[in-house]
């Protein structure tokens, strides 16, 4: 199923309360725009986590359009179930689009033009899998060190400076076949938090679409990433991890395809587990070896970092 977690019908204890004056407004504004937005959806999945109601949802294109009406979303505690809200459907890699009922009735026309016009700059680089890329800031961090203190030593002519996040990121999704929708997920310590939440919800573009940028930032990260991974993992088709800890094994097999992909080279025959790549130490430092991991696709991270610093693959 291309778009799990979504339940076709409401909780049952729902009881439809009908269009509001501004989703009607909204509504009637939408001519032929309405053949490809639903409006009233459930969002979610109940045997994972929660369901909200979302207002409109363009699942292809997967964003998500909320009306705040100023009677319900004026208060201290609906404003801090909206911030709720709109984290969770961030972490499920939905772009969500707001508009205040003062909006919609000043010019619903062209709150609707404006969603259509993000609707069309998406779908020009419709893309064919939806990607995760599960990102462990202090392993990134400490691999980096060592990375360009190994480099340097290799290339003593070159002045080799400290990669950020950001310019390792499309390094990281260069081998990504096809147009993609890429949710990337830092997952972080609070007292790093200040070298990258400038990052978050911030988007990256590139040839074959977009990279959305999501930073968490959690004392205990790692159990975080991984319970991120189950809960989340149903909503997207691959997943790139750059990480490497023993913590990772099981919500990574979790997620792993039962089907291997068999790839010929030559006379020699390989078989992978084809929607997971995972971005680590080499297989003589890796924590996954001794796990089913070892049959995913896989890169040294060192290639991927020095890629950033500007080097070929000869000086590394």
């Amino acid at each position: 199923m291309k778009y799990p977690g979504q339940p076709g019908h409401a909780p049952s204890w729902y009881r439809e309360r009908g269009q509001s004056h501004i989703e009607a407004k909204f509504s009637k504004e939408l001519h032929e725009f309405a053949d490809l937005i639903e409006s009233e959806q459930w969002f979610g999945d109940s045997e994972k986590h929660g369901r909200y109601r979302v207002d409109f949802i363009l699942k292809d294109a997967r964003l998500i359009i909320e009306l705040d009406g100023y009677k319900y979303h004026s208060s201290p505690e609906q404003l801090e179930k909206d911030a709720i809200r709109q984290r969770y459907l961030t972490r499920a890699g939905y772009s969500v689009i707001r508009f205040t009922g003062r909006e919609i009735v000043r010019d619903a026309k062209g709150c609707v033009e404006e969603v259509r016009t993000i609707y069309r700059e998406r779908m020009q680089r419709e893309p064919v899998k939806y990607r995760a890329l599960y990102i462990d800031y202090r392993f990134f961090y400490q691999e980096c060190f060592n990375a360009v203190k190994f480099f340097r030593e290799i290339n003593p002519e070159k002045t080799l400076k400290f990669p950020s996040i950001d310019q390792v990121i499309p390094h990281a999704i260069e081998w990504v076949y096809g147009k993609s929708f890429i949710t990337a997920f830092i997952f972080h310590l609070p007292e790093d938090g200040h070298e990258i939440t400038h990052l978050n919800g911030t988007t990256i573009e590139y040839e074959k679409g977009e990279v959305k940028i999501n930073t968490v930032s959690e004392e205990w990260y790692s159990i975080e990433l991984g319970e991120h991974i189950r809960k989340y993992g149903h909503l997207f088709d691959e997943f790139v991890v750059m990480a490497d800890d023993p913590v990772y094994r099981v919500p990574l097999l979790s997620v792993c395809s039962n089907e291997m992909i068999v790839e010929k080279l030559g006379n020699m025959e390989f078989n992978y587990i084809g929607n997971v790549k995972l971005l680590r130490r080499g297989n003589d430092k890796t924590s996954y070896i001794g796990s089913d991991l070892v049959s995913c696709k896989w890169q040294n991270v060192w290639y991927i970092l020095g890629a950033s610093m500007g080097l070929s693959v000869y000086e590394m």
